[in-house]
This record gives structure tokens, C-alpha cells and sequence, in this order.
């Protein structure tokens, strides 16, 4: 789970699994964004929705710095990706 981002809000699905549905966050559709949708239900907790995005016509140029998550990083490895050398080394 990200240590960024998380935040209550509303989510809604219309339609079918198909390319027709329609995904609303807070009423805003982001299902032309939506590349993936993990929902979590646990009894006694406030469902979890993890939303897989591609952002579309991002203007901007930065420096930034990339976050793999543990889990995907372990995968990463297991398939043959070495880590950058400052990142192996900590």
C-alpha cells in the first residue's frame, strides 16, 4: 500500500467490465485514465480501492524521483532487473 496518496473518497462504477464503464471518483470519470482497479473489502474496514492510472496529455518537465513498491521491486528482481546502484547498495 502507498504511504502517498491515500485519502477517502467516493467511488462509483457504472455499466459493464467492458470499454462502456464508467469509473467516478468524487463524480469525476477517470475511467479514460483507468488502466487497472484493485477493490478491497474487509469486514470492519473502509473498502480500499487502488487505481492503476496513465495520465494523458501531462505538460510538465521535472525532475522527479521514482518510488518502486517493495513488492514490485522483489518481482523486479526475481525477473532479472538489477536495481540502480544506489539503491542496491541501501
Amino acid at each position: 500500500m502507498s504511504k502517498h496518496g491515500d485519502r477517502p473518497g467516493t467511488l462509483r462504477i457504472c455499466g459493464d467490465a467492458g470499454p462502456s464503464a464508467q469509473v467516478e471518483l468524487d463524480g469525476q470519470d477517470i475511467a479514460k485514465a483507468l488502466t487497472g482497479l484493485t477493490l478491497r473489502l474487509g469486514v470492519g474496514h473502509l473498502p480500499t480501492a487502488t487505481l492503476d492510472l496513465i495520465v494523458h496529455d501531462f505538460g510538465a518537465e521535472a525532475d522527479v524521483r521514482f518510488v518502486v513498491p517493495d513488492e514490485c521491486r522483489d518481482l523486479l528482481v526475481r525477473l532479472g532487473w538489477t536495481p540502480p546502484a544506489e539503491e542496491a547498495t541501501s
